[in-house]
């Protein structure tokens, strides 16, 4: 049997061919659909259709007589049950001859007119439906094939007439067919009567008044039985002849009345039993003496269980039980075959049965003064789960020898009421402890946990540190006084001073949340112990871990500065280098060894034996500069090579590390990262060795789309606290300066700084500011063809500003700017303004304002204050009206008003599109300005 499935976007050409070898069809298509002759004719075979979703056919979302005319071959006819958009059928005119082949039939909505239409088809076995009448009535006999029923009620259902005990039906389910479904009032059932076949029953729908009695008559034994009434009187004989039953769901809502003693008098066997309430009152015993259980899940009232210490349930293995006083859990000393517990307590919970064969604990409020001692010499139990349950302490737990996991939530998360955690060093194999709380403090105790065990403490970060510490040479002391410190660390920038065995061994676990902090404390101590214990001739030198130097011209500096090299951290040595990720850092004693950095090596070798680049040779340095500032990368090489074994000059720090974020070749970044080893503070080496690229922040997205500058504005947003902001700038202007764009994270800013001016200052063109120039968003508007401007026109942020990574793209212009230069133009178009930016009112003396190809829909009053304004552009906005401050700036000599009100998305800027009108008034209160218009 072949199979396809059709969907919105193969539909067209699955319809233009025949596909005779399908049988099996899963539709799935919200596009209107011309016929059904037309399915029929590309699918002349099929035996099975499923329905998923479906477009009008005919204009109607509807399986009519014509449908099942054109499928007459279906065994298997199914639609989708989710409310959200039902398919109805409408049997009108189906005769038995169109259904003779049906076995299976699922229909989300039907009239319940056909019911007995589909009861008499000779091979139906399976039937699914939804009906949605005030009176439903139903009928079986025994000429009927069907074993599975599921009728589903709508909202408009009253009363419901059911007859069925002649059928062969071995499942019924009645009431709710999906969890979406929504009943509406409780329906009043007349009859409702079940053949002795019946093996599953599913009664899923509010009820009034009371329910049939019994409701089950000649079924002794049953796989599954689950009753959902709402709130209704249940008859004592509601089970009648039943004994045994795989699984039985009882659920009633609200407050009801007593729940009768002889209800389940009668059974012998419930594998799993499940009886939620709400609040039930249950004045005798819940259930028989040695009923034959195993799973038993009762949820209720506080209380509301009088008689709980009268179970007798001997074989019972697993028991959730919600709604039992403190002492009434006596019961479980006659389930000694019980291995999960689930319990939730009010009140003081002072004694506990001893059970031999529990392994897993759940206690769920209750009050004790520690755990009792059934609990505490239960040495079966592997998982202790305390949740809400006041404890000020645990007790000896050393019985408690197979005792692995323990999970403490205290009542609101709040540390001060978690039990006395000294308690937990005496349990024997203890592995996993989760900890729900409010982290405050480093409990003391938990430093003598065992190494391997696993400690959750709702604190990932600091879980994270004390594993390493774990592992680490820390004394107990040190691991608890830094864990006490980190507990109140929110962020890296929050860490105090912290001694150097915990940089040392952080740094050797690669944890990189402190990097920033754990250069700054080596930076230090570098040039300290530089001052004090001088590298140079006759030093030896141990290097301890990764350096931004290669190995060969260390080695190649030690033959030419005279100092020598050891492999192992040994009396001879008298300084290390400290790199990333060291290791064997116990032996790294501060007070035998000089610990420096790369920093300081740079600074010996350079002032050692300065390279000709570092001479002071002006032209060689301009020819360097101007191949690292080339766009291609031939050129950069080319440098690198030269720096190499010249030196790098401070002038070319900044376009190296531009290259090294940039270029996409990873040998070519190390050789760049080499040479500005050691150069600039801790920010800039944080920022060279960080492993933040950009060279994949531009080109076409998964649908060939430019990305635009979104990608790679967000990207150094995120490193502004690691790089700092003066090197995010300069970062950004070389970025413009390379690919003309990305400059927005500069124009974006508001804080006002020298160096965001002088970036700024680059935007002067003459007497004009080229915002437009600055915002980078013109390489966007040239990629789309002509046919694509008006989808520009329409949603430019869409294009311009790709999955909002600009976030509201707002700028805002400095008043410097029009104090530092004489400006008689501004240029804000293509800008991506929704509105006039700030700063705008330090201008007002420019003659020509560009503001085309915006989203502007309105101008403020505050324009006429530009009286020397004689040009204005607004071509190509979202006005919806001519603004009205214009009827006031009789001055303006020039008036571009072409394209400046929104096009609709499926049009163009023909007929259809509604152009700017200029008013009267205007042109007459304007004579001499020339109106551009479409």
């Amino acid at each position: 049997m072949h199979a396809m499935e059709l969907d919105d976007f193969n539909i067209q050409g699955a319809l233009a061919g025949i596909h005779a070898d399908i049988e099996s069809l899963t539709f799935d298509c919200e596009e209107p659909l011309g016929s059904w002759a037309e399915l029929a004719r590309a699918f002349p075979n099929l035996r099975r259709i499923h329905f998923q979703d479906l477009g009008n056919v005919n204009g109607r979302r509807l399986l009519d007589a014509d449908f099942f005319q054109r499928f007459p071959n279906l065994v298997e006819l199914t639609t989708s049950l989710r409310p959200r958009r039902y398919i109805t059928a409408d049997l009108t005119g189906v005769t038995e001859d169109h259904l003779a082949q049906m076995t299976t039939l699922s229909l989300a909505r039907c009239r319940p007119d056909n019911l007995q239409v589909l009861c008499a088809l000779p091979k139906l076995t399976k039937l699914t439906l939804r009906v949605d009448a005030t009176k439903v009535n139903f009928h079986l006999s025994a000429d009927s094939a069907l074993t599975n029923l599921a009728l589903g009620l709508g909202s408009r259902v009253r009363q419901l007439d059911c007859a069925l005990s002649d059928s062969r039906l071995t499942s019924l389910t009645l009431g709710k067919l999906d969890y979406y479904d929504d009943q509406g009032e409780p329906v009043a059932i007349g009859t409702l009567s079940l053949p002795d076949t019946l093996d599953s029953l599913t009664l899923d729908m509010l009820c009034q008044g009371s329910l049939p009695s019994p409701l089950l008559v000649g079924n002794r034994s049953m796989a599954s039985v689950t009753i959902k009434p709402g709130k209704v009187d249940l008859p004592p004989q509601l089970l009648g002849a039943l004994t045994e039953v795989d699984q039985f769901s009882l659920t009633l809502n609200e407050e009801t009345a007593p729940l009768p003693s002889s209800l389940f008098a009668g059974l012998k066997r419930a594998d799993k039993m499940e009886l939620r309430f709400e609040n039930t009152p249950i004045p005798e015993a819940l259930l028989p003496d040695g009923l034959e259980i195993n799973d038993l899940f009762y949820s209720n009232a506080n209380g509301a269980l009088a008689q709980a210490n009268c179970l007798r349930l001997p074989k019972l293995q697993q028991a959730w039980m919600f709604g039992l006083d403190g002492d009434q859990l006596g019961w479980l000393a006659h389930s000694p075959s019980l291995q999960e517990l689930n319990v939730q307590l009010s009140g003081e919970l002072s004694h506990f049965p001893r059970l031999p064969a529990l392994t897993r604990l759940t206690l769920r409020g209750g009050e004790m003064v520690e755990l009792p001692e059934g609990i505490r010499h239960c040495a079966s139990l592997e998982t202790l789960n305390l949740l809400s349950v006041s404890l000020p302490r645990f007790g000896d737990m050393a019985a408690m020898t197979k005792l692995s996991k323990v999970w403490i939530q205290p009542w609101r998360h709040e540390q001060d009421k978690l039990p006395r955690q000294s308690d937990l060093l005496s349990v024997p194999s203890l592995s996993g402890l989760r900890l729900d709380i409010e982290l405050t403090r480093f409990d003391p105790a938990w430093v003598g946990l065992p190494k391997d065990l696993e400690l959750d403490i709702s604190d990932d970060k600091l879980a994270m540190a004390w594993e390493i510490f774990k592992q680490s040479h820390l004394s107990d002391a040190e691991t608890l006084d830094y864990l006490t410190t980190l507990a109140s660390v929110r962020k890296p920038v929050q860490l105090p001073t912290m001694p150097a065995n915990f940089h040392l061994v952080m740094m050797a676990a690669k944890h990189n949340r402190f990097k920033a902090q754990h250069k700054a404390w080596l930076a230090e101590l570098a040039q300290s112990n530089h001052q004090q214990r001088p590298f140079g001739p006759g030093a030896t030198l141990f290097v301890a871990g990764r350096s931004g130097f290669k190995a060969s011209e260390i080695r190649a500096k030690a033959e030419e500065l005279g100092f020598s090299l050891s492999k192992k951290l040994d009396d001879s040595v008298t300084h290390v280098l400290l790199g990333s990720a060291p290791k064997e850092v116990h032996r790294i004693d501060l007070q035998r060894f000089a610990v420096i950095d790369d920093s300081v090596l740079q600074q010996c070798f350079e002032a050692r034996a300065p390279k000709f680049l570092q001479q002071g040779d002006q032209a060689m340095e301009g020819s360097v500069l101007e191949m690292l500032r080339s766009p291609e990368e031939a050129s950069h090489q080319v440098a690198v090579q030269m720096l190499e074994q010249g030196g790098v000059t401070e002038a070319m720090r900044l376009p190296l590390f531009f290259i090294l974020k940039t270029t996409t070749d990873n040998g070519f970044r190390k050789q760049i990262k080499h040479l500005l080893a050691g150069m600039g503070d801790e920010a800039f080496q944080l920022a060279v060795n960080d492993r933040i690229l950009f060279h994949n922040c531009r080109g076409r997205d998964e649908y060939g789309n430019l990305k635009g500058q979104g990608v790679m504005v967000d990207k150094l947003k995120r490193q502004r606290k690691k790089w700092g902001q003066v090197l995010c700038n300069e970062f950004a202007k070389l970025y413009f300066d390379r690919f003309g764009e990305g400059l927005m994270f500069v124009l974006m800013q508001k804080e006002a700084s020298e160096q965001r001016l002088a970036i700024l200052d680059s935007l002067v063109e003459g007497e004009c500011l080229n915002w437009r120039r600055g915002a980078g968003f013109d390489q966007i508007l040239e990629f789309w063809d002509n046919d694509s401007q008006i989808n520009l026109h329409w949603h430019p942020g869409f294009y311009l500003n790709d999955s909002g990574l600009l976030g509201a793209a707002k700028t805002e212009l400095p008043a410097e700017l029009a104090q530092r230069h004489t400006l008689s133009e501004l240029n804000l178009g293509n800008c991506l303004l929704s509105a006039l930016p700030k700063g705008m009112e330090h201008f007002r003396h420019i003659r020509r304002l560009s503001l085309t190809k915006n989203c502007l829909e309105t101008l403020p009053a505050s324009l006429v204050l530009f009286t020397e304004l004689e040009s204005l552009d607004l071509s190509y906005n979202h006005f919806r009206e001519f603004p009205k401050v214009l009827m006031k700036m009789t001055w303006l000599k020039t008036l571009d008003i072409r394209r400046a009100s929104r096009p609709d998305l499926d049009s163009d800027y023909g007929a259809g599109y509604r152009s700017l009108a200029v008013p009267q008034a205007f042109i007459d209160a304007c004579p001499n300005c020339d109106i551009l218009q479409d």
